[in-house]
């Protein structure tokens, strides 16, 4: 049996939310190619998965919110940042399942709306401002409430990490295969792909099932978060975890699969670089598609100095991924 019929069956016996729109394009960027002098570039449209203006957590949630509804659950509680992408997709995919969606953010209750925000209000999101509290401090309350609805009857499911866990990296893994076919059916020269990576599900499980299927592309994780070492910690620690979800053996090292970088991140998560404030309005105006400036305009500045410094082979097809998370933009363009 093949590599990819091996992944493809592993992945059918897990329970999916019917949440998304795929397979997401595969596009041409000719402009950029004109613009930096390498051909082809490439890029996979990820912000247009379909909910809540697109994005990678869709993928995560097809597999943690099909586990939801599989256990009967009625009430998702989902903890983020004041303008995070998971939580406004999650209240959209509530809504769409029949679902009753908490946010909670580690945050003040703004003054006034914008961004994710405003489609959270539009949603009829159930959204709580817990105060600048840490992670731990979040985790905590949430326990507490999801005990609290139990305690009541609920059924409350937790969505943990950011989606980034073994089950969400699922999402990814599947999405693996989805390019691997893609490339495949449409024969274009595409070798390399260029990602962003902040807790490091999304690029964790793309690695794994591109590991799994042979390393058919090499991944170049650009970190938004963490130092290199730490972020391959990261994706170490997940690939037992999917071994024992799929059953099937990851058969080579991180590095043989992808190359990790810290050099583009800046002071870290959520914090913009002059570079990355520069990408805001260079693609659109060279492509016509938006990215905001502190996670996925940073593999896009990653991309472009990697080609300026030859870091491609010539003629090497090069796919940035696009990962969403476009309300931000408009929580941050007064700043750009």
């Amino acid at each position: 049996m093949n590599r990819a019929l091996l992944l493809y069956n592993a992945l059918r016996k897990f329970p999916r939310a019917d949440i998304g729109i795929f397979p997401t394009p595969i596009q041409q960027l000719h402009n950029l190619e004109k613009r930096v002098g390498h051909s082809p570039l490439w890029i996979k449209r990820d912000d247009l998965t379909g909910l809540a203006f697109g994005g990678n957590k869709t993928r995560n949630l097809e597999f943690l919110l099909g586990d939801a509804v599989s256990k009967n659950c009625d009430t998702i509680i989902v903890p983020g940042p004041i303008q995070s992408n998971l939580c406004c997709i999650t209240a959209a995919a509530a809504n769409k399942l029949g679902l009753r969606c908490i946010q909670i953010f580690n945050d003040e209750k703004p003054t006034e709306i914008t961004g994710n925000s405003t489609l959270n209000y539009l949603l009829g999101a159930d959204s709580r401002y817990i105060g600048k509290v840490d992670l731990d401090t979040q985790a905590k309350y949430m326990e507490n409430l999801a005990n609290n609805l139990k305690a009541k009857g609920e059924r409350p499911y937790v969505v943990y990490n950011g989606a980034s866990t073994p089950l969400g990296a699922l999402g990814y893994v599947k999405t693996a295969l989805e390019i691997y076919e893609q490339v495949l059916k449409s024969k274009a020269n595409m070798e390399s792909i260029v990602i962003a990576a902040g807790y490091g599900g999304t690029a964790a499980g793309l690695i794994y099932g591109i590991g799994v299927l042979g390393i058919p592309f090499k991944v170049h994780v650009i970190s938004v978060e963490f130092d290199k070492q730490t972020l391959r910690s990261i994706f170490q620690n997940f690939m037992p975890e999917l071994e024992r979800l799929l059953g099937l053996s990851f058969d080579c090292s991180i590095d043989d699969v992808a190359v990790i970088y810290d050099d583009y991140m800046g002071e870290g998560w959520g914090c913009s670089t002059k570079e990355s404030e520069k990408m805001v309005h260079l693609f659109p105006q060279t492509e016509g598609i938006f990215v905001e400036k502190v996670y996925t305009s940073k593999p896009l500045v990653g991309m472009m100095d990697l080609l300026s410094k030859k870091a491609f082979a010539s003629r090497e097809g090069v796919c940035y991924w696009h990962t969403g998370g476009l309300p931000a933009l408009f929580a941050q363009v007064k700043q750009c």
